[in-house]
């Protein structure tokens, strides 16, 4: 028979919570708290000045950073959006090339990604914006389930580039998420409370 590990009820149980949290969410709530995270992007990109920003589309209640990046990229920044690929074993994230006009279509969650686009590589990003249903203030991420982004980065795990920022509502903060080896920590949370570097 086999037995759940703690670790996964508990990161189950948590993800229920927190989602439904930010589903409670009214439409005038959502665009004023997006507005505010928009707002905070384009100013710590004014500050730091990347090259490459690798970013997600909204699903599932995610903030929507849309107006951001339609400004990010009319500043010359190149963009990238996660597109998930088949491979032998396990499907797998890469970040490709998104264009205002791109051509899109849906992956097998519904989650629009660029299609035929130029592939950017891990080492080009300058700062990845990841989507995130829960954090902490220790950098600790909880996803949707997947690990997508965990075994992406998990050969960059020590290296301060590309720097990870989670983006979520300040609702969306635990206090504590459970570990597993292969998680991998944020160095910043956007909320629309501003960027909150972990550890500190």
């Amino acid at each position: 028979m086999n037995i759940e590990p703690k670790s996964k009820i508990l990161k189950t149980r948590l993800r229920k919570d927190i989602r439904h949290k930010r589903a409670a969410l009214s439409d005038s709530e959502r665009v004023s708290l997006d507005s505010r995270i928009n707002q905070q992007l384009v100013g710590y990109s004014e500050q730091t000045q990347p090259g490459v920003v690798a970013a997600y589309r909204a699903f599932d209640g995610e903030p929507d950073l849309f107006p951001s990046l339609s400004e990010l990229l009319g500043r010359g920044v190149t963009l990238a959006l996660p597109v998930i690929e088949d491979t032998p074993g396990k499907a797998v994230i890469t970040f490709r090339r998104w264009h205002a006009d791109g051509e899109m279509q849906r992956n097998r969650y519904g989650i629009v990604e660029p299609a035929g686009a130029e592939l950017i590589p891990v080492t080009d990003i300058d700062l990845v914006l990841i989507p995130l249903v829960g954090w902490s203030t220790d950098g600790s991420r909880l996803g949707m389930g997947a690990s997508f982004y965990d075994r992406l980065f998990q050969p960059f795990a020590e290296l301060p580039r590309p720097e990870r920022i989670g983006v979520g509502y300040q609702l969306q903060q635990a206090d504590s998420i459970p570990n597993d080896p292969w998680d991998i920590r944020l160095h910043s949370i956007l909320t629309e409370n501003g960027l909150f570097t972990c550890g500190e």
